[in-house]
Formats: structure tokens, C-alpha cells, sequence
């Protein structure tokens, strides 16, 4: 079989399986995930309202939060202490039942098989890793976001591990990408993020293209070079395609 004869072989492939084959300048794909890859905007509220915390407290931390800019290290360790004693596996449970963004896993498939790394920043938690990789088979190059602590039986012990917070040196979002990004030799003009929310603008910043997916504030459409509705995370593809 010629070379040729075996490329398109493997386009043929790739295409039935859902895997589209892109041909980029582009190197590195940044996702946050909340309300991007998937459609929630909010995991902690999403927890909340379900584990019985959210009225009055959560409800009041949150507001707090985007009125006074409250420390996000702070807010979120305020949360997780009201999540003391509830198990693991009861918060797993109430992930799996959050919608993923129709086409989200193709573009993910598809990127990879292009060769792109994958990078998620999220300033939610370590266990959407898990859900992803138990409901899609998804593995991401990178996964940098907060992590619940669970004790040897299991239950949250009401603290948290921080590594994504916009208020501590070191660990926004924009921080991140030029740590994987230096790391991996990836310059700014061969870096993407693709996000919703306020709390991507830097990781914005920091590189060469940007995509805002049904973004929530007015900040966010000011700093994308695109935005797609939330139906569209497919058009990702077709915008980086060279």
C-alpha cells in the first residue's frame, strides 16, 4: 500500500469513527469545562442545590463572590466545608447526570487524533477527570483543577486542594497555560483556548486564538477572537483547520 493509499485509508477511517482529521499550525487546545465542554455553568451550584446547601449559604457565598470579588481560594474553601461527610461516590452520582455538550467528545477525539495536546483548566473539581473518563473514555494530556479531600472511607472531609484560583500568583488560568505551554516549547501563536466565562479571560490572554462557546458575560465576547453557541463546539475544528 502506497503512502498516499494509506493516508486516505486513514481518513476514512477516522471519519466513521468521529475522529475528523484537521490539519492545523495550531499545537495546544485549552478547555475550561464548566458551561464549555459540558452545560453546566456551575459545578458548586449544580452540588449545591442538590446536596441541600445552596439556600440560604451557597446561594449568599456566590453573590458575595461575583459583587465583591470575594478571594475564590477563600469561597471555595468556605464551600467545601458545608460538604463535610458526604461521600464520594454521591458526588460522582450527581456529575454523571450533567448534559456534555453535544459534539464535545467528537471534537476531543478529533483533536487528538490531529496530534494537538489537550489541556482542561477548570476551577472546579479533579472529579469531572474521572466522570470523563468513565462516560466518554476521554484521557486529556492535562487536567489541572481543584481537588476534593475524601477521607479512607471515602467522605469529603470539608477541605479542598487548590491549583486553580485567580487570586493566588501562579495558579490562574492564564499561569497555567504558559507553564504547560513553556513546558511543552508551544509559543503563543500556536496556542487556542476555547472557554465561557470571566474566569478565562486569562487564560485568554495568554494565547494566540481564542473562542468564547455561548459565553455569559460581555468581558468574554470582548476577549474572543470567536464565539460559537453552545450547539456549534464542532465549529472549534473548522476555526483552527489550516
Amino acid at each position: 500500500m502506497s503512502n498516499r493509499t494509506a493516508t486516505v485509508m486513514e481518513r476514512i477511517i477516522h471519519i466513521y469513527t468521529y475522529m475528523p482529521i484537521i490539519e492545523s499550525k495550531f499545537k495546544i487546545v485549552f478547555f475550561d469545562n464548566d458551561g464549555t465542554l459540558n452545560t453546566g455553568r456551575s459545578t458548586w451550584r449544580y452540588l449545591h442545590e442538590h446536596f441541600g446547601t445552596w439556600e440560604p449559604y451557597g446561594r449568599l457565598l456566590q453573590e458575595k463572590l461575583f459583587r465583591d470579588r470575594t478571594p475564590y481560594d477563600a469561597y471555595a474553601r468556605e464551600i467545601t466545608a458545608m460538604w463535610k461527610g458526604i461521600h464520594r461516590d454521591k458526588f460522582l452520582e450527581k456529575l454523571r447526570e450533567v448534559e456534555i455538550r453535544k459534539g464535545a467528545v467528537e471534537l476531543i477525539n478529533g483533536l487528538k487524533s490531529s496530534g494537538l495536546k489537550i489541556g482542561v483548566l477548570s476551577s472546579g473539581f479533579t472529579l469531572w477527570r474521572d466522570v470523563w473518563r468513565e462516560r466518554a473514555g476521554l484521557e486529556f494530556d492535562y487536567y489541572i483543577a481543584n481537588e476534593l479531600i475524601f477521607d479512607e472511607d471515602g467522605n469529603c472531609t470539608g477541605e479542598i486542594i487548590m491549583q486553580m484560583t485567580d487570586n493566588v500568583a501562579g495558579m490562574n488560568k492564564g499561569d497555567w497555560v504558559e507553564r504547560i505551554s513553556n513546558e511543552l516549547g508551544i509559543p503563543y501563536e500556536e496556542r487556542v483556548f476555547v472557554g465561557d466565562g470571566w474566569g478565562d479571560v486569562p487564560g485568554f490572554k495568554k494565547c494566540g486564538l481564542t473562542i468564547a462557546v455561548d459565553p455569559n458575560m460581555p468581558e468574554v465576547n470582548e476577549e474572543a477572537d470567536f464565539v460559537i453557541g453552545g450547539d456549534e463546539i464542532m465549529k472549534v475544528l473548522e476555526i483552527i483547520s489550516t
